[in-house]
């Protein structure tokens, strides 16, 4: 190579490196910045230590970890998983207005955090703001369609309102989500006895049934339900199991009379009136024991002329 074209080459070289700019530092932080740097770090890992304390989704500590969710939320407010966790151990604590600043709170700052509208419209159900709750579990399921929980407690807010088709419509939506859903079960049939649908209603309560053989409210439902088809047997069979479940229960009994009426086995109606009595008076209810005694009477009276 020529002499010049060294030169050349090295000249080259010397505005290439010349042209390079090596990266500005990042600012400094202020003292403040910092300082805020380390409380937040030191929030999240107050939350990690507190979720530490969740086995089967349940908190170990209740005191404990509301304790910690406190601290985290002293140091950074604005650290919405610890505020929202709080919120949930508040509702289980049964402190319902200390929850609902708290998801206010989230909304207010995060107003597409869902899980904080679906709670919140699970409060104002408790609290019998079926309106409010309709609205708020609306926009939950705009957002997300696959969430069959925002559909059940929607429904049940319909229901509440005497919009008995669009709660049916609901319960539906949530089974198709999850067809072993026992509330969407129960309540659509529920509903379906409202509208006079009592072979449908029958049909959802007894899927209920083999979701949950042992809770006597649901059992009762199907027995309603057997006793508007004139299925007067079934109906007693499901209210005797009641009955084994809750033997100190007058109204099962006063149903089962009325089931065993309807099947034409009037000594045992009037049995299992005066077995409804005699628990209405141990239980200090002289109302419905004065009831069981007037229907006792006419069914004796129709047996026994």
């Amino acid at each position: 190579m020529r002499p010049s074209a060294l030169l050349v080459l090295f000249c080259l070289c010397l505005l290439a490196s010349g042209c390079r700019k090596d990266a500005p530092p990042p600012p400094s932080l202020t003292p403040e910045q910092k300082a805020l740097q380390q409380r937040e770090a030191t929030a999240s890992e107050i939350l990690d230590q507190a979720m530490q304390l969740v086995h089967d989704g349940e908190f170990l500590d209740n005191d404990t970890a509301l304790g910690l969710f406190n601290q985290a939320l002293d140091l950074d407010p604005d650290l919405t998983p610890a505020r929202y966790q709080r919120a949930g151990l508040l509702v289980i604590l049964g402190r319902n207005d200390a929850a609902m600043a708290d998801l206010d709170y989230i909304i207010e700052h995060d107003p597409e955090y869902m899980q904080a509208h679906y709670t919140r419209g699970v409060l104002l159900l408790r609290r019998g703001e079926f309106r409010e709750a309709a609205r708020e579990l609306t926009r939950v399921i705009e957002a997300d369609s696959t969430m069959a929980e925002a559909f059940v407690r929607r429904g049940l807010c319909y229901l509440n309102l005497d919009r008995t088709d669009e709660a049916v419509d609901d319960f539906t939506s949530a089974l198709a989500l999850d067809p072993a859903n026992l509330d969407a079960n129960y309540n659509r049939g529920m509903a379906r006895m409202r509208l006079g649908d009592y072979a449908a209603a029958f049909k959802d309560l007894s899927q209920a049934f083999i979701l949950d053989s042992t809770n006597t409210r649901l059992i009762m439902a199907r027995a309603k339900a057997a006793m508007a088809l004139e299925q007067y047997d079934a109906a007693a069979n499901d209210l005797r199991r009641a009955i084994g479940l809750e033997p100190s229960r007058s109204a099962l009994y006063g149903l089962l009379a009325e089931a065993l009426k309807g099947a034409d086995d009037m000594d045992g109606a009037i049995e299992a009136l005066r077995k409804a009595r005699g628990l209405a008076q141990a239980a200090g209810d002289a109302t419905m024991a004065a009831a069981y005694q007037r229907q006792l009477e006419a069914y004796l009276d129709q047996t026994y002329p």
